[in-house]
């Protein structure tokens, strides 16, 4: 399996990441070679290279107190290596019982195992003491280097650049009916609060784990979707400017984008958090039709005022929705609407929870990888011990892509670390390798971990060699030992408590998600006028058969022995009959007259996306994350495909009261029946995106693995 290339503007790229990694590294090398004590600067890059690799999974927003942590755990490696070298069987029992506490308490990780096997498997460059104390040295100039304010690293808070982000999307919002603003300065406001929602996207690839994440993420998906409305107002006010003046007047629109700024304002603007409800638009459209004499032009600036309701409606639904993540997100300490049963000693630890059974998986494939060790005696053994380390993951889905990607880039990378070691260059030609491969090794890790495992690979065989020389054999040795740690970490995920009927049951939910994707393709290429509406029924009527073999596969596992099917599977099923029924809505629509052009496509193919990305969680047991396809963008250029349409009939009205005769009579059916069959395919559009959501969330949810 081959990474894909990156791309420089990627916001993943940690490049200066990479180039502050691969410093903590050159700086010692360097001063090594300069005051003539290479070894000892090769020790102090080893520590910091340690530590450093430690940050790779949030390079932005690591914090100095966890690095040190690392240098501890560094420390403690380092001393038992020591203390162990030689010692075969005993260093069997401490390695695995290291790597098991790592698997448990993720803060410890796999540094002190690791550090132990580096440590105890290679011939020492200096003395005990002063071996420990440099590679401490090492550790504490990472910690220190990498944290300090340089450019590339986001240090705000996270609700600082959501604030921003808010009060940026109440000065876009301000703008949506005023006339006074201009369209180079609509344009202004627009990018700006493109670029505060670009920032925030910025900051979540960079950081997988975000702070408070959930929290973040909620409210972060919030603010788009309230971004992407507001271009679908300002749009929809224009065209009402435009054709209908009066009717922005009577009913209200001045108050109802005051209330809007407001309400975005106050997001976010203290903490708590205060809410500041919108206009009841909805409320004065229907006033306002109640007192109107329904003429069709009335009714088509009903259309228009209905559709600035709706979406007005949907930043509403958004801020309300994420008011709890937003005061979450706000609370500096204990939220104070916790119950005492939060504050309660947690329960203990029992083997039913997943974090005890990877602990053990990780604990037994460390002993097994030790055990053959130990029997066998193969040249350069800790590399299978180090590969069972870093390869078994929580679940058999992680493990497997990355025993796949750890193989490749250990091969390609011991490959090219051999053609160099057999060159046996100089110590300052491997000093500008070392620093080649940590900067490329650290700018690209967070793009892809088969880019981490290629250059670590050199990275790492590189400082060894410049620490003690080292010959080709160690890179060949590492590709080998890395295949046969890569099947021990899958024998462990796949044959170790294996989830059974659980899995099953993923599989089946995959299954359902898909089969509901397959419909919404369908039904997109129907919108299209490229399908007919039999073949988009025969899809639904297969989901259908899919959501009855997951609600089948409850009741069994309910008559299983301490059998429990994750409650949220219910509330899967029950969303997906209702994005079937969103679905046969649709069709019923699209059976006599496609829309053809225009956004309504590209949503349901966008819905079909989010729905493949949801089963791809739930078979890897990981968390939903939203698609870069977003659905939100595709309604709000619905709504302002309504507002087009309604302009355009309000034109016809127009240029046919003017002149009347048999022409107008004839187009007027036409064009009135197209904005209605509009209007209704954006409501069917609206329903469908909030029933595929809680589909999304509630089958993810059900299977994902605990933080």
């Amino acid at each position: 399996m081959l990474a894909r290339a990156p791309r420089l503007e990627d916001p993943r790229l940690a490049l200066g990441f990479g180039l502050t990694g691969a410093a903590c590294l050159a700086i010692p090398l360097l001063t090594g070679l300069l005051t003539g004590h290479p070894a000892g600067g090769a020790t102090v890059g080893l520590g910091a290279w340690l530590v450093a690799g430690r940050a790779i999974g949030n390079p932005a927003g690591v914090r100095t107190p966890y690095l040190l942590g690392v240098v501890l755990s560094v420390g403690v490696g380092t001393s038992l290596g020591v203390l162990l070298a030689g010692s075969g069987w005993l260093m069997v029992v401490v390695a695995s019982a290291l790597a098991g506490l790592g698997g448990l308490v993720r803060p410890i990780g796999v540094t002190p195992a690791l550090t132990l096997l580096l440590t105890a498997a290679n011939p020492l460059p200096l003395d005990p003491a002063p071996h420990t104390g440099l590679q401490l040295l090492g550790g504490l100039l990472a910690a220190v280097l990498l944290t300090l304010p340089w450019p590339w690293r986001r240090t705000r808070p996270i609700v600082t650049m959501l604030g921003e982000a808010a009060d940026t999307l109440a000065g876009l919002a301000e703008a949506v009916a005023d006339p006074a603003v201009g369209q180079d300065e609509w344009d202004g406001r627009r990018r700006t609060a493109s670029d505060a929602i670009a920032e925030i996207r910025t900051a979540r690839a960079r950081r997988l784990r975000w702070e408070r994440s959930r929290a973040a993420e909620d409210v972060a998906f919030a603010l788009r979707r309230v971004f992407h409305e507001i271009i679908a107002l300002r749009g929809l006010c224009g065209t009402l400017a435009r054709r209908a003046p009066g009717a922005a007047d009577e009913v209200g629109l001045g108050d109802l984008v005051d209330s809007l700024s407001a309400s975005l304002r106050a997001y976010l603007a203290e903490c708590p958090p205060e809410q500041v409800p919108v206009v009841d638009f909805g409320d004065r459209v229907d006033r306002l039709r109640e007192r109107g004499t329904c003429g069709k032009r009335e009714m088509v600036v009903l259309v228009l005022l209905r559709q600035i309701a709706h979406s007005a409606g949907r930043i509403q639904t958004a801020l309300d929705g994420s008011a709890e993540a937003a005061r979450r997100l706000c609370a500096p300490g204990l939220a104070p609407a916790l119950d005492m049963a939060t504050l309660a000693v947690p329960p203990p630890l029992a083997f039913d929870d997943p974090r005890v059974r990877h602990a053990l998986r990780v604990l037994l494939g460390t002993a097994f990888a030790s055990i053959v060790i130990v029997l066998f005696k193969p040249a350069f053994p800790h590399w299978l011990v180090i590969a069972v380390l870093v390869t078994i993951q929580p679940t058999y889905g992680e493990t497997r892509a990355r025993v796949w990607w750890r193989v490749g880039g250990s091969t390609a990378g011991g490959l090219v670390s051999a053609a160099i070691l057999h060159a046996a260059p100089g110590h300052w030609p491997l000093v500008a390798l070392i620093g080649v491969s940590a900067a490329l090794a650290f700018g690209l890790a967070p793009t892809h971990h088969a880019y981490w495992a290629t250059f670590m690979t050199m990275c790492v065989l590189l400082l060894l060699d410049f620490q003690v020389p080292q010959t080709e054999k160690i890179a060949e040795s590492r590709v080998v030992l890395t295949v046969v740690g890569g099947v021990i970490a899958i024998a462990c995920t796949r044959l170790l408590w294996p989830r059974g009927e659980t899995d099953r049951l993923a599989e089946r939910v995959g299954r359902m998600l898909d089969s509901h994707a397959v419909v919404a393709r369908a039904l997109a290429q129907l919108a299209r006028g490229r399908a007919d509406a039999e073949r988009a029924e025969e899809r639904i009527r297969k989901a259908a058969v899919d959501a009855e073999m997951v609600a089948a596969a409850l009741d069994y596992i309910a008559k299983e022995p301490g059998g429990a099917a994750p409650g949220a599977v219910d509330e899967a099923l029950e969303a997906a009959q209702r994005v079937r029924d969103d679905l046969l809505t649709l069709i019923s629509v699209f059976r006599d007259e496609p829309t053809g052009a225009g956004p309504v496509p590209d949503v349901l193919d966008a819905v079909a996306g989010h729905l493949r990305a949801a089963a791809e969680a739930v078979r890897g047991r990981e968390p939903y994350e939203e698609p870069a396809a977003d659905v939100g963008r595709g309604l709000a250029d619905d709504a302002a495909w309504v507002g087009a349409q309604a302009e355009r009939r309000l034109t016809e009205l127009e240029t046919d009261a003017a002149e009347p005769g048999p022409r107008a009579a004839a187009s007027e059916p036409g064009s009135g029946r197209a904005l209605l069959r509009t209007a209704a395919v954006d409501q069917a559009l609206r329903s469908l995106d909030a029933d595929a959501v809680r589909l999304c969330a509630a089958s993810a949810g059900a299977f994902a693995a605990p933080p």
